[in-house]
């Protein structure tokens, strides 16, 4: 590059800083990023809590997406100041480059609503990436507050460049891929704040192991395709890093409890009232001004009684739905993958709902609801290249076998379908296992 962006962008160079916590002691900051982290679509962050009904397994998990994307933001600081050493990758890039990445990190998270995460395969409700493209490009405005016009008279940047580092890899050319790499790849700045705040709040002292400023001062770029590595020294700092998102899935994101309550909040959106969701930029703009509470209460009032239901177990008094059916991959592969199938689901659904009317209990279809893994989150368990002190690139797995290992343990972890149930019923799920042979000669 022309200039060494290092020293002609201020943010490098900034004294002031925002205290954040675990893992950093603060975000250095300058005056005209502060214009950005203070405006209205970045502030109403505060409001969304990065593990939504999390917190109901784990209490103390109530930390936000805007203290989420602060520490993000200042990962990327660091990732660059570690790869901006070698040539091959400085060498590609002008300043713009680097204040695209840098805001693409502190703004990856924009278009979150409410359980976002949990929501937005639904067709009611809109995916949070689109939004967050609509806010950087002005073409959604909050409050009065257009976030593209405020980027460019601070940066003089345009949103374009921002937004498409947040999009498909797959349109950018191979310098822009590479740049990706650092907020979206299997070792980005993203995870590596994520992991450690969720672990810290949810007090799950295994997945902070991994030390961050080790792992980061050991990413290398690779010299034969658009990735980031980690260099041979930083193997064990690597495979804690991947031992720490295991655990997390594992303890947290896939916990059976948390995704009882997710579970129960998707079924509720089942049951919403005719004209409840008229979808368009007035419905994206009104998803945009909830906060986690009051858009439950929202929903509350705009489903069914059977919706009403599940939300108040899930989010008033916390009566998680039990387990009463699972089905793990890599014991019953077979019916796992007819199962994937809605039609093959129903069939299962009336048997449970028969049997237990011979027990003397009656069901209705919303005390019995399915979580089924997507496909795409729990197919394949994403790994990276490892450099050798010789230069020489290898699939870290081929180095680890702890990395080797862990890939089957995550697909055993999380490829599960689960049938939750009502849990007043709990007594009569006690029976339930000696009645399994005759549910599986069904299914066969």
């Amino acid at each position: 590059m022309a200039a060494d962006a290092l020293t002609t962008i201020p943010e490098f160079s900034a004294t002031g800083g925002i205290r954040l916590a675990p893992g950093q002691s603060s975000i250095p900051v300058t005056k005209r990023l502060l214009k950005v982290i203070d405006s209205y679509p970045v502030q109403r962050l505060r409001r969304i809590r990065q593990l939504s009904l999390a917190d109901r397994v784990y209490p103390s998990a109530t930390h936000t997406r805007f203290a989420h994307a602060l520490g993000v933001y200042g990962n990327i600081l660091a990732y660059l100041r570690q790869l901006h050493r070698f040539p091959e990758f400085a060498d590609q890039y002008d300043e713009k480059d680097y204040l695209a990445i840098m805001l693409a990190g502190l703004l990856h998270d924009l278009g979150h609503y409410p359980c976002s995460h949990q929501l937005d395969h639904l067709d009611e409700f809109p995916e949070h990436e689109l939004l967050t493209v609509g806010l950087l490009k002005g073409d959604l405005v909050l409050k009065g507050e257009n976030l593209a016009e405020l980027i460019w008279s601070e940066f003089q940047l345009e949103p374009d460049r921002i937004a498409a580092l947040l999009g498909p890899a797959a349109e950018l050319e191979p310098r822009l891929k590479l740049l990706k790499q650092i907020i979206d790849s299997p070792l980005d700045a993203d995870k590596c704040d994520y992991l450690i705040r969720d672990s810290f709040f949810c007090g799950i002292e295994q997945s902070s192991g991994f030390d961050r400023e080790r792992f980061i001062t050991n990413l290398v770029p690779s010299y034969e395709r658009p990735v980031l590595c980690v260099h041979e020294k930083g193997l064990v700092s690597a495979e804690r890093f991947q031992l720490s998102r295991y655990w997390m899935y594992r303890s947290v994101y896939w916990s059976h409890t948390v995704r009882s309550f997710i579970t129960m909040l998707s079924s509720a959106c089942r049951y919403f009232q005719p004209g409840s969701i008229e979808p368009g930029e007035a419905w994206n703009r009104q998803l945009l001004g909830y906060n986690d509470h009051n858009f439950m209460e929202w929903l509350h009032e705009r489903v069914s009684a059977p919706g009403r239901e599940l939300i108040e177990m899930a989010y008033l008094r916390r009566r998680p739905y039990k387990r009463v059916y699972t089905v793990a991959f890599n014991h019953e592969p077979r019916t796992y993958d007819r199962l994937q199938q809605k039609k093959r689901r129903r069939p299962v659904t009336d048997w449970f709902i028969q049997w237990a009317a011979r027990k003397g209990v009656t069901l209705e279809d919303h005390h019995l609801i399915w979580d089924v893994p997507p496909i795409y989150k729990t197919s394949s368990w994403e790994t990276f290249p490892i450099k050798l002190a010789n230069g020489i690139e290898r699939p870290i797995h081929q180095e680890s076998p702890v990395i080797e290992a862990l890939g089957p343990a995550f697909q055993q972890g999380v490829r599960k379908i689960r049938l939750f149930c009502h849990p007043r019923l709990s007594e009569l799920l006690e029976a339930y296992p000696q009645e399994r042979p005759h549910l599986q000669e069904f299914l066969t």
